[in-house]
């Protein structure tokens, strides 16, 4: 970590409008109270902003307007990196939240974008696992582009780079379609065995992370920074949610052959892939006490916690 104080960056582009997107906005939003000089931007997609709009998206436009973020449009897949690159050259810093929606490439395009900008200091999207760790050939190919996208920030030395790696975003655990937490029928599937973890942070943690990062002094610079809301075996969240329904939830392990099997049986079938993908001993989880966030003593949500939010 670098110790000398620098200049702050006053032109802040946020990439996206999504989940992640606005509670990284919140998180921006906030700590302009103390950073008065920050002035924040949103870039969406052309279609977000013109045209007829649903009431969500009226109403999303609103709430910019209201909190002073100004907009930006571009289309990811129809514009070249040189574009994109001729958009990003104002700002002084890019913050990406734009995920996995624009296809295989766009996150190095964007990436290469930032680059040839010029941009002073750049977060990625890289808010998932620890991609150095579990290298290439994971069978995930957004996994193997975000450790692309690692290579290209490190062969330059122009551009400044966070990376916020944050685990699996905690909602995603519990949704059915993963297929590893079955509230209905009380049960977990453990994804290869009992006692492998799993770190896992809300996206409204995450945005508010990483934009006390972002202001952090002395300025955090070429770091990959390890935050987490909660690391847990699958063993401990049976028993969380067992305590939380009041009622005993089972647990099934569905080793690592099984998961492999699935994924050769139905290879479109994502779900699938994920599961194998995170039914891993390393590089899904690491040790809560040492993240950035409980080491500067900021307040979280566990998964315990957000079962409670949700009732």
């Amino acid at each position: 970590m670098n110790n000398i104080v620098t200049r702050p960056q006053k032109k802040i582009l946020i990439l996206g409008a999504g989940e992640l997107g606005m509670a990284m906005l919140n998180g921006f939003i906030h700590q302009r109270a103390t950073h008065m000089e920050a002035q924040l931007t949103v870039l969406l997609r052309p279609v977000s902003i013109a045209g007829t709009l649903s009431p969500d998206q009226q109403s999303r436009l609103q709430w910019l307007a209201d909190n002073n973020v100004a907009v930006l449009s571009a289309d990811f897949n129809a514009q070249s990196d040189r574009e994109l690159a001729a958009l990003f050259a104002p700002f002084d810093a890019i913050i990406n939240c734009s995920g996995f929606v624009g296809g295989a490439g766009t996150q190095r395009k964007i990436t290469q974008a930032v680059l040839l900008a010029g941009v002073k200091r750049y977060f990625p999207w890289q808010f998932g696992v620890d991609y150095d760790r579990i290298g290439k050939g994971s069978g995930q190919p957004v996994w193997d582009e975000q450790l692309a996208v690692r290579e290209q920030l490190r062969a330059q030395h122009h551009t400044e780079w966070v990376i916020v790696s944050t685990g699996m975003f905690t909602s995603f655990l519990f949704e059915p379609l993963f297929g590893v937490v079955d509230i209905p029928g009380k049960r977990v599937v453990a994804l290869g065995e009992a006692d492998y973890a799993l770190t896992l942070t809300t996206p409204a943690d995450i945005g508010m992370l990483t934009a006390a990062l972002f202001f952090h002094q002395p300025e955090i610079k070429n770091e990959v920074v390890y935050v987490a809301g909660d690391t847990l075996s699958w063993r401990e969240l049976a028993a969380v949610l067992t305590r939380h329904y009041r009622a005993t939830f089972t647990l099934e392990v569905a080793d690592v052959a099984s998961l492999r099997e699935a994924v050769r049986s139905a290879p479109d079938d994502v779900s699938a892939a994920y599961r194998l993908a995170f039914a891993r001993p390393d590089g899904v989880a690491w040790d809560k006490a040492a993240s950035w966030n409980a080491r500067h003593g900021i307040a979280v949500t566990d998964v315990a916690d957000w079962l409670h939010e949700k009732k």
